[in-house]
């Protein structure tokens, strides 16, 4: 594997450079959704019938300098998703049944060499193969409310943005990661719990979520493979629910976009101490704010930079090992010339330790990247971290990473 980050280089250039002379048939696929095209217009007979296929895979190829060891780590995940129209199909008019599956391998850097909290890469899912979400869902009044019911992501609808699939890091990729270290049961593309979710939007401006689900604590296990549809009475149920407004963001508005989200969640299981001296619980509760907006559009395009800013609170420390997350950073879509859909990013993260962990102070990572939108369905994304008292510890040497990332969508 330490040849890929050359090897999908080189590919790149050769696809680029193919395109540039207008070579036969190259333009035309460089230029489509995806790598694997229609089909032969199969695919697109089949989205017309009612059964649309998607798939990616992203690969995070990291090294470090610094934190416990160093070393090299690849990480990838595959996951091809069958999405049934049933009103096209059955004639059940708003009804659509989703399930998706998926492909992990890899390591996971931050855990076999640097030892910090705050993953490096947010590609690592483990090492399986597994059933990701399935879900039957019902959309009501001309499309303003959507319930999803079956095996679901709870961070593909909760604390959560657009902006942060820009990172490598998963300080922000998918959600705010104090809420996973705090939430065990929480789950994130491509791992499912059992649930039931309802997003309603009132007004262009407002959404309105809200969601329980189960809280199996070895979902993650890669053993389980995302099959195991016990429903364990000694389970827990994790109730959330967000509010969220967002302005300006239709093309004719005059202003810049932005948003605001506030969300809160109470998750029922039971809780063991963050140190062996103290007390567990049943329950445990905390609180989220997200908030974007765009301070410079080029022109009346969508190339821009927008600051963000993730701020997360769980209150009690006894149960909870990072009570408190801060995170911030800006996305600026096309600053080069002529790269009008790149991506540049910049993040800070930072979590302060429970202070019932002693020796345990705050973790920070800053982190800096360039998205190459190479084709609408290739991207590469070199990538800079620097981890700042990785698991919060002064014993451990701060940590220099660097590589990148690669996605495809097929």
């Amino acid at each position: 594997m330490r040849g890929t980050p050359v090897l999908a280089a080189s590919l790149a250039a050769l696809l680029l450079g193919s395109a540039a002379r207008g070579e036969t048939g190259v333009g035309s696929w460089l230029a489509q959704d995806g790598a694997s095209g229609d089909w032969g217009g199969l695919r697109r007979r089949a989205e017309a019938a009612g059964l649309a296929v998607e798939g990616g895979y992203q690969t995070d190829l990291l090294r470090n300098l610094g934190g416990e060891a160093q070393g090299f780590a690849y990480a990838g995940t595959m996951e091809i998703s069958l999405d049934f129209d049933l009103g096209k199909i059955a004639g059940l008019e708003g009804t659509s049944f989703f399930i998706a599956a998926y492909w992990a391998s890899g390591d996971d850097l931050s855990a076999t060499e640097i030892g910090n909290r705050i993953g490096v890469a947010q590609a690592f899912n483990g090492r399986t193969v597994g059933l990701a979400q399935m879900y039957l869902e019902q959309t009501l009044f001309e499309g303003r409310l959507a319930v999803a019911l079956g095996r679901l992501s709870a961070g593909n609808d909760f604390a959560t943005s657009d902006l942060y699939a820009s990172y490598v890091s998963t300080g922000v990729n998918e959600n705010p990661f104090a809420m996973a270290a705090n939430l065990p049961s929480l789950t994130a593309d491509p791992v499912a719990q059992w649930g039931v979710r309802a997003i309603l939007r009132p007004s262009a401006q407002i959404r309105l979520a809200a969601g329980a689900y189960n809280t199996d604590p070895d979902v993650f296990k890669d053993g389980r493979h995302g099959v195991d549809f016990t429903l364990d009475p000694q389970d827990g149920v994790l109730a959330i629910a967000e509010a969220g407004y967002a302005w300006n963001q239709t093309a004719s508005a005059a202003g810049l976009p932005g948003s605001v989200t506030l969300g809160g969640y109470y998750d029922s299981s039971d809780f063991d101490p963050v140190a062996e001296a103290g007390d567990g619980q049943d329950g445990n509760h905390g609180f989220y704010l997200l908030l974007d907006q765009m301070l410079y559009r080029e022109g009346g395009s969508r190339q821009g930079v927008t600051p963000w800013v993730a701020l997360t609170l769980a209150p009690d420390q006894q149960i909870n090992p990072i009570p408190f997350s801060a995170a911030g950073g800006l996305v600026y879509r096309g600053l080069p010339p002529g790269r009008d859909d790149d991506l540049s990013a910049l993040a800070v993260y930072h979590g302060r330790f429970s202070d019932e962990l002693e020796g345990q102070n705050a973790e920070t990572v800053i982190e800096a990247n360039h998205r190459f939108q190479l084709t609408p369905w290739l991207y590469m994304t070199p990538d800079f971290q620097y981890v700042i008292r990785p698991d919060g510890r002064s014993d451990i040497d701060d940590a220099v990473v660097f590589g990148g990332e690669i996605g495809i969508a097929f």
